[in-house]
């Protein structure tokens, strides 16, 4: 066993606990790693309250970063020293996994949100008993962590990896649904609204403008839907070129008016506020395509009118992690970020690891977009 601390959530809605806690020993295909840095993400506290079904005690976490300590047996891709981010687990082995579709891993659900490994044990315990963690297959809400090695994307070791962090999840998740799933220069896409500010939002803008200025015949228009005026002007200066607020403005009218009347080539949620995708959904035109990435709820169902998504041969559409293979993409990430054309930075706010309910009330009050927890 090895000492480690970990902030837990010992029952439904309580607040999250650092404590101590003990870790079980590397199986062959994890590593021990010891973590700099991990960023929050909405669904962590989305377990918190229930959400996302999960037993409690649990420790959650999945934007984790830091430096492999050890590695099991069957670890081939990483090494002692290694720097790496950590993201979503995946079996390797599924027929989605074989074609690199790891996002679209056929275990998908029992690797991330199980709360065990998969031979049913539990790589966490406090007070002498085991406790809900793989998260993701890290929970990274704990110092050093277990870690799957399919979580791990080794990284340069010239990044700060309290930056590179947040790519573990809602960046990937926010870059990769333009990158991946709207393709602007293959779709020929022209107008992009984007739903929803907080951090995957933001990123979502982030590589839009990047696609935009690679190639200036796409994304002429690149509008952003929020009620907080901060974000709004914070989009702009991403690379937004229309902002509206659905506070002071009708948001239908005001996409007709900047698109001429043909509304959105594309359209991407990142809100998972259910009456907000719906409107996503009516905002496309003709060919558009519109795509779910924040989720509402596991009961939730979206809103699409069949015969104008007939008639004019549109596509609704859900991402998952942005449909990125974490292990490619991420280092491309990291790589954008380090030319000063992804500035995740700008959306963070640091926080000692004993100060995260801090840090949650912050991201729920808008104040902050990506709260970072320092492990010292």
């Amino acid at each position: 066993m090895v000492a480690a601390k970990a902030i837990v959530v010992p029952e439904l809605h309580a607040p999250f606990q650092l404590v101590e806690v003990e870790l079980d020993s590397v199986q062959p295909h994890e590593v021990l790693v010891e973590l700099k840095a991990t960023s929050i993400c909405a669904t962590d506290p989305a377990v918190q309250h229930g959400k996302i079904p999960l037993d409690f005690p649990v420790v959650l976490g999945h934007e984790g970063a830091g430096v492999v300590k050890k590695i099991g047996s069957g670890v081939t891709d990483l090494a002692e020293g290694d720097h790496v981010v950590l993201s979503y687990n995946s079996c390797g082995k599924c027929r989605q996994c074989q074609k690199q579709n790891n996002f679209r891993c056929l275990e998908i659900m029992e690797r991330n949100f199980g709360g065990q490994r998969e031979d049913g044990s539990k790589t966490i315990s406090w007070k002498g008993k085991p406790v809900s963690s793989s998260f993701f297959g890290q929970s990274s809400f704990c110092n050093p962590t277990v870690a799957h090695a399919s979580s791990c994307v080794k990284v340069d070791k010239s990044l700060d990896l309290a930056v590179v962090c947040s790519l573990g999840c809602g960046i990937q998740t926010g870059a990769g649904s333009i990158f991946n799933v709207v393709k602007p220069v293959e779709m020929d896409v022209r107008s992009l609204g984007i739903f929803g500010l907080g951090a995957v939002g933001c990123a979502t803008v982030m590589a839009a403008r990047i696609v935009a200025q690679d190639n200036p015949t796409v994304l002429s228009q690149i509008v952003a839907v929020d009620v907080n005026e901060n974000r709004l002007k914070l989009a702009r200066e991403l690379g937004a070129t229309h902002t509206i607020n659905p506070e002071n403005e009708d948001v239908k009218e005001k996409l007709l008016e900047i698109t001429g009347g043909e509304n959105l080539d594309a359209a991407v949620d990142c809100s998972g506020v259910l009456s907000v995708i719906n409107s996503m959904i009516e905002s496309i035109g003709s060919g558009g395509i519109a795509v779910t990435i924040g989720s509402p709820g596991n009961d939730s169902k979206a809103s699409v009118p069949i015969l104008p998504f007939i008639a004019g041969a549109k596509t609704y559409c859900a991402s998952h992690q942005g449909n990125a293979n974490s292990k490619i993409f991420i280092p491309h990430l990291a790589s954008l970020y380090k030319q000063g054309r992804l500035p995740i930075d700008r959306l963070q706010k640091t926080y000692r690891a004993e100060n995260i309910n801090e840090a949650i009330a912050d991201m729920k009050s808008g104040s902050v977009i990506k709260p970072v927890l320092l492990w010292r």
